[in-house]
């Protein structure tokens, strides 16, 4: 029998992904567990790469103005595509601030490495928000240029740096022509072009590879050969962190970010004390009895009632990952009865429980779930 290859393939997998996902909500039945750990990525896309190539950026300029701020330019041979590129970087700094460009440089025997990237923690923001639930694993391109030769002016730019408030210019400019058909670093005059010149805070200039950060993009020729010779790195992605300290951290954050007001309500409230205590008399944690009813809470967030049981579950599902709950929002905790919040609990404890042991039986009690959860160390 032949075997499914290329997109084919690709398109079965993820079928298969998406019925596995489906099998879970249905099994899991509701229930849910707000600090299990979850892999979710964004990458950045190529977009200033591609520009730049179209720009066809070849080097850097360096200058100095008098009693001004220093500036770098990019150097291209079609100036219509070096502005273009300067624009994107333009929208970053638009929409994030002028800290959404890292521009390094890092020497490299008798050249230098130039990387230009977008700050990690400013794209998480744009994408994801800040203090939300969902802090997905960020994957940032970078577009790095090898320098065969540094120009003295590089050294001073690199002094410049060192200074605590050291900002710059970033500009573009056109290579002249017959400079571009030369190598090495040279003397020559250009025209800056100042449309939409971007003011940085700041350049990282690393002397030596040690100086650089954990995290630099601005990779050596050796360390991208490496690469190459051993292949993806074997610690990416980061291990799940399933311990009970950090379900507990992560479960407080996200409940957090979600649903505010409801636990405002259970923590500062005549109405939401009296619950908590007879909710807890069923033998359960406080963070369980606050996660049950935040959990029930979140079907009010449904633009709809769909008549499914797995088409419900999903919207819940999806509810949980991009629903802030807005302070104007009315909590009734009376609405709640206490045999739906021990029902829920239940459903909770299975969850967790499933996945910390998926080759062992759950029981079927509420009482027996919660136990085995505190045997485990998660109570």
């Amino acid at each position: 029998m032949a075997g499914i290859k290329g997109k084919g393939a690709k398109k079965a997998k993820g079928a298969d992904r998406q019925s596995a996902e489906r099998d879970d909500l249905i099994r899991d039945a509701g229930g849910y567990d707000w600090g299990w750990p979850a892999i979710e990525m964004v990458m950045a896309n190529m977009e200033l790469s591609r520009r730049l190539a179209a720009g066809g950026f070849s080097g850097c300029g360096y200058g100095i103005i008098p009693d001004g701020v220093p500036f770098i330019t990019l150097v291209g041979s079609n100036v219509r595509g070096m502005k273009s590129a300067l624009a994107l970087l333009k929208e970053w700094t638009t929409l994030s601030g002028p800290n959404a460009i890292r521009i390094e440089i890092a020497y490299d025997g008798p050249g230098y490495v130039l990387a230009i990237s977008q700050q990690v923690d400013l794209l998480r923001w744009r994408v994801s928000g800040i203090d939300t639930v969902r802090q997905p694993l960020m994957m940032v391109t970078s577009h790095i240029k090898r320098m065969d030769s540094r120009h003295r002016m590089l050294d001073q730019l690199a002094n410049y740096a060192e200074q605590p408030v050291a900002p710059l210019w970033l500009i573009v400019a056109e290579m002249p022509e017959g400079v571009s058909r030369g190598g090495g670093s040279r003397d020559f005059a250009f025209t800056p072009n100042w449309d939409n010149a971007i003011l940085l805070p700041g350049i990282e200039v690393y002397r030596r590879p040690e100086h650089r950060p954990p995290h630099t993009m601005a990779r050596t020729e050796a360390e991208f050969e490496a690469r190459t010779k051993n292949g993806p790195d074997p610690g990416w992605p980061p291990a799940l962190r399933q311990d009970p300290v950090s379900l507990a951290s992560a479960r407080e954050r996200r409940l957090a970010a979600s649903m505010p007001k409801t636990l405002h309500v259970l923590r500062n409230t005549h109405p939401g004390a009296a619950l908590m205590e007879q909710a807890q008399a069923l033998g359960c944690s406080r963070w369980q009895v606050e996660q049950a009813i935040c959990n029930l809470r979140s079907a009010d967030f449904l633009a709809y009632q769909p008549s499914g049981a797995g088409k419900r579950l999903a919207m819940i599902n999806a509810v949980r990952h991009c629903v802030l709950e807005p302070a104007s929002m009315e909590v009734d905790l009376t609405a709640i009865p206490n045999d739906q919040i021990s029902a829920q609990i239940g459903l909770d404890a299975a969850f967790l429980l499933r996945r910390l042991e998926p080759n062992r039986e759950i029981g079927d009690a509420t009482a027996e779930r919660i136990e085995r959860i505190r045997e485990l160390g998660y109570g």
